[in-house]
């Protein structure tokens, strides 16, 4: 069930993806980014607020200046405790909006579906999940842009648990 928080961004996320005036050249890109995971919730014994590098590696096509389709892979580091130690990884699909706020910076929100695979000292397990995000892209050039986002993941079974993730990161963004 999505709770009324997820149906509000989900909302913004539409209504960022129907706006007009970006100035983002359409087509494919390919992207990278590196960032810091939040966890905030314990999955399978093991608590912690994470540590370690997570990241992406995705692309998309701009399908109009201000909307996009996105798919990659992530990896959101690991929590660790004196009960063990949890790596989680996946996939991903999202819709990705924009809207040019300033001459070359864009607001971005985003909304898809991720599958995450949990791997713990205990035995593995995989849970889908909603992916939500939000986050700011400055273009250098027409095919080149840096973007800052926090994106937050909401597993619905992991370990018998809904674990919660979200993680802040930096990245580059490049068009073809």
């Amino acid at each position: 069930m999505i709770s009324r928080i997820h149906k509000s961004a989900l909302a913004a996320a539409v209504l960022v993806a129907a706006g007009i005036g970006a100035a983002h050249a359409e087509g494919p890109y390919v992207g990278g980014s590196v960032g810091s995971p939040d966890y905030k919730s314990s999955i399978n014994g093991v608590g912690g607020d994470g540590s370690g590098v997570g990241g992406k590696i995705y692309g998309g096509y701009q399908i109009t200046p201000n909307f996009a389709v996105e798919g990659g892979v992530f990896d959101l580091g690991h929590i660790d405790d004196e009960a063990g130690k949890v790596n989680l990884r996946g996939v991903y699909v999202d819709a990705v909006g924009s809207y040019e706020v300033a001459p070359k910076l864009s607001v971005l929100g985003s909304a898809g579906v991720a599958q995450g695979r949990f791997t713990t000292n205990n035995g593995d397990d995989s849970s889908p999940a909603l992916k939500l995000g939000a986050g700011l892209q400055y273009d250098l050039t027409k095919q080149v842009a840096l973007r800052g986002e926090y994106e937050y993941y909401r597993f619905s079974d992991a370990f018998d648990a809904k674990p919660k993730v979200g993680e802040f990161s930096v990245g580059v963004k490049v068009g073809f």
